[in-house]
């Protein structure tokens, strides 16, 4: 089998790394803290010094760090994977990218002789936990037919959209959906709560018809309970929205929904909320309604 580097070993790679060992991929790691790689090492995984020193020992080096330039530094910069590029060898960056950073990085790949696909994921660590995440794949198509298999071990829904970029430009387009949609969950919620409509009563009536929508069902609960805790952060909703829309502005598409739920995002960032949760945002929504959402008694 492969030998499968991995690096960034956050909420979402830490649950990934696990599908691949127990797939009995022989799997070396390296996090910026190594602390977070203690459970891997533990269960098998190897640690590596340097992003370089993952590939030097692996055949497919899988990145999932946090933006457009980690993902630039881990593979690019001194003492990344390139510097360690040897003949044989694929990089799949999993991160959610800007796409021209990923073609800029695919090319640079390709000057080392080394094959790119850009490949990030929709779900949760929990979906990530069960090989339930979908996967969006840009890059050589006989690079992503050989690196199948690997991708069904941590996915059950994926998708080879073109060359370099396109997959992190369908993540854009996915997660502009989810970003939207989880501001029309906290405005319906806190519209309810201000016209004495108990909460739960929408979350349950949304659970079928046409207003059903997997952001009330998975963000909904929470925004009751008040529960922040980082799944996808506010910081990284706003990073994909503003991508989204600098992207419309390019291919000239106009954005209103997307355009006024960053507007959200950008003021619960500035409130110090950058690392909650995304569904945070209805604490935004609130002090503007003067109201708090919660479960009648």
């Amino acid at each position: 089998m492969e030998r499968i580097g991995f690096i960034g070993i956050g909420l979402m790679g830490s649950q990934m790394t696990r599908r691949i060992l127990e797939a009995q991929y022989p799997l070396t790691v390296w996090n910026r803290k190594k602390e977070k790689a203690g459970a891997l090492i533990s269960a098998g995984a190897k640690w590596a010094d340097s992003p370089k020193a993952v590939a030097q020992a692996s055949d497919v080096v899988i990145t999932m760090v946090t933006d457009s330039a980690a993902s630039e530094e881990v593979i690019c910069g001194e003492n990344g994977v390139l510097e360690g590029a040897h003949p044989g060898l694929t990089l799949i960056d999993m991160g959610s990218i800007a796409p021209e950073m990923s073609r800029s990085i695919a090319e640079r790949a390709r000057g080392k002789g080394i094959p790119m696909l850009d490949a990030p994921v929709t779900g949760n660590p929990k979906l990530a936990s069960e090989g339930k995440l979908g996967i969006m794949v840009g890059g050589p198509k006989e690079t992503f037919d050989a690196c199948l298999p690997i991708f069904e071990k941590m996915g059950v829904k994926i998708i080879h959209v073109g060359e370099n970029g396109k997959g992190t430009t369908l993540k854009l387009i996915n997660n502009l959906i989810m970003g939207v949609a989880i501001e029309a969950v906290a405005e319906a919620l806190v519209l309810a709560s201000k016209a004495g409509i108990d909460p739960q009563k929408v979350l349950e009536i949304t659970s079928v018809g046409g207003a059903r929508t997997g952001a009330m069902e998975t963000r909904g609960p929470r925004m009751i309970k008040h529960d922040f805790s980082p799944h996808f952060s506010i910081s990284n909703m706003h990073k994909d929205l503003s991508s989204a829309l600098k992207l419309a502005e390019e291919v000239g598409v106009s954005l209103p929904a997307a355009s006024i739920s960053r507007e959200i995002l950008r003021a619960a960032k500035s409130q110090g909320k950058a690392d909650l949760d995304s569904c945070s945002v209805i604490t935004v929504l609130e002090a503007l309604a003067n109201t708090t959402v919660q479960v009648k008694n």
